[in-house]
């Protein structure tokens, strides 16, 4: 016997707005038991982060304090894409505000979900070649980065190793590996 799978949404009721997100709870009927449960979800801007290669072939990695673990993570530079914004042009733009490089022959990577348990947004994922430093920092209020150039295969051994555990970064690494030659 096939049981109906499709979770109702009941409805949907604002709970916190803090700016940069906005939590809501959802109240959806669970299709095993009938049971009508309370959900949050996080509603945040898409994002936009960038594997930048210099001339050198180096790539561009910035280590900063991320609240959320009260830690410093190793990643590759990228952020929010405001509202209208552009997709490319905010990983442009971030690229350019928290490293000082620019770049060429930009490519789309592929995007992931931020994190489907709890959020709805999504991140885009590009690779530009040819990074050339060029501008002074422009970091946010709450930003603090230092840049650190590695090899590609550093990269990859600082995932397999668990010093980069940011998610963002190693999927976007993943999409990479044909580009930098690591299958």
């Amino acid at each position: 016997m096939k049981k109906d799978k499709n979770w109702k949404l009941i409805k949907s009721e604002p709970a916190i707005d803090l700016n940069i997100v906005k939590i809501r709870h959802d109240f959806y009927k669970n299709p095993r038991n009938q049971k009508v449960v309370k959900t949050i979800a996080i509603e945040g801007n898409n994002a936009a982060n960038v594997i930048a290669k210099t001339k050198s072939g180096k790539i561009i990695m910035v280590r900063q304090f991320r609240f959320g673990i009260g830690d410093y993570t190793l990643e590759i530079p990228g952020g929010m894409i405001d509202e209208g914004e552009d997709v490319l042009k905010a990983a442009q733009r971030e690229v350019r505000e928290e490293t000082g490089y620019i770049g060429e022959n930009w490519q789309y990577l592929g995007n992931i979900l931020s994190n489907p348990v709890w959020m709805d947004s999504t991140i885009h994922h590009y690779y530009m070649e040819n990074a050339d430093l060029k501008y002074e920092l422009e970091l946010d209020e709450a930003e603090d980065v230092e840049i650190i150039l590695l090899s590609p295969e550093e990269v990859y051994q600082k995932i397999a190793d668990g010093t980069i555990k940011h998610p963002h970064t190693i999927s976007a690494f993943f999409f990479a590996r044909k580009i930098l030659g690591i299958v």
